[in-house]
């Protein structure tokens, strides 16, 4: 089971606060456009901050000039891909490290703007780069293998951009550099 379709996780008009990640695409780009519905919809290989953050519709000019104040003095970092994971048997995804940057970055964004990452899911950040997600993860044992020959890959978190899904595509809306 690949990607039933290209669209937003949920199915529903999100926002999200994601650090691109282009060093990763060549290693990546070809399962996650296979396996990630978010890839063919027109989102990159990236580790998210926080999803959902605000409603799309609900974004004002205010929100943005907040949320660049409270990135404005972030600085870019280094980081590698180092290993591979799994959420369960489904989602196997790709290990930052060090991954304290966009764990502080997403604990300080999440309390700034009351937006808990994954609606308060999960009990702990886990930076992550989804690669794909299966019903079984037997499908993604082969993607997982052939991507561990290709590790570590150097990365630098060097942007943050706030992209918007409409359930269908997804398109960035804001971008900003780190210092």
């Amino acid at each position: 089971m690949g990607a039933a379709g290209a669209g937003t996780s949920s199915g529903r008009r999100q926002s999200a606060i994601l650090v691109p990640v282009p060093a990763a695409e060549p290693i990546v780009d070809r399962w996650r456009q296979a396996h990630d519905p978010v890839a063919p919809a027109g989102v990159p290989a990236h580790i998210t901050l926080i999803v959902p953050w605000l409603p799309p519709e609900e974004i004002t000019d205010a929100d943005l000039e907040e949320l660049a104040a409270s990135v404005g003095e972030d600085r870019a970092f280094d980081f590698e891909l180092i290993d591979i994971g799994w959420f369960g048997r489904n989602v196997l995804w790709l290990e930052p490290y060090p991954a304290e940057g966009f764990r502080s970055l997403t604990n300080r964004l999440a309390d700034r703007f009351a937006t808990p990452p994954w609606d308060d899911e999960f009990d702990e950040v886990v930076p992550h780069l989804t690669v794909g997600h299966a019903g079984d993860g037997d499908e993604l044992r082969p993607v997982a293998d052939a991507l561990r020959l290709s590790l570590p890959v150097k990365c630098r978190a060097e942007e943050l951009w706030v992209m918007v899904g409409d359930g269908l595509r997804w398109s960035r809306l804001w971008s900003t550099v780190l210092s």
